[in-house]
């Protein structure tokens, strides 16, 4: 535990990253400010390839309960939320998982927003990792097909790709979706582009404002 600490310290994460984490996370709801997490699913991509033996999941007890409205959507039901791990046990844990890997998540704001405001709570420690907005960066690197998939959701690329889904709206099967989009995308890219975090994020910046019409 806390191998991650020692992995952080005093360095930055390197622009040609072999090993990406795609992640989820399911919550009480949608103001990061008020709401808490509930789960944090997440897998990894090593060399552009799914590794299902190298992925994550985690419920993580909130300080009260949810709504049952908010049960409806992620099922992840009051008992398991009583039942989760503290969030102090639980975030490091994460921590531990991701190292120093860049990060995607398809709307990443939302999932960063969570994960920052809780690590800086029950860690003390900011959430440094370069992110990569797949939301962002599938229009910027598919501008065709983006015009063809019929909306900006996640759903709609899924559909679009025929890509399964396993657990829609649980953290795990979330991850794992995107996970198999960013394959798809990261196809259509040049080879020497594929694995610069900052090439990336500098294409999935154009795609922001792509999307933005």
């Amino acid at each position: 535990m806390f191998d991650w600490l020692l992995n952080r310290a005093g360095s930055n994460a390197a622009t040609e990253a072999q090993r990406w984490v795609v992640l989820d996370v399911e919550t009480t709801g949608l103001d990061s400010g008020r709401d808490s997490l509930l789960s944090i699913g997440a897998v990894a991509l090593i060399d552009g390839r799914i590794d299902l033996a190298d992925s994550f999941e985690i419920h993580v007890r909130p300080p009260s309960v949810s709504s049952k409205d908010n049960v409806l959507v992620h099922g992840i039901g009051h008992g398991t939320q009583q039942r989760a791990a503290d969030p102090k046990e639980a975030l490091p844990r994460f921590l531990d998982y991701i190292g120093t890997a860049p990060l995607v998540a398809y709307h990443a704001a939302f999932d960063q927003a969570f994960l920052a405001r809780a690590i800086k709570v029950q860690v003390g420690l900011p959430f440094s990792n370069p992110w990569v907005d797949l939301a962002e960066l599938a229009p910027a690197a598919l501008p065709k097909v983006a015009g063809e998939v019929g909306g900006k959701a996640l759903d709609h690329w899924l559909s679009y790709f025929g890509i399964p889904v396993a657990g829609r709206h649980t953290a795990a099967g979330d991850a794992l979706a995107t996970a198999m989009l960013l394959q798809r995308v990261l196809h259509e890219l040049p080879a020497a582009q594929r694995q610069n975090v900052r090439r990336l994020q500098a294409l999935a910046g154009a795609g922001k404002w792509l999307g933005a019409g």
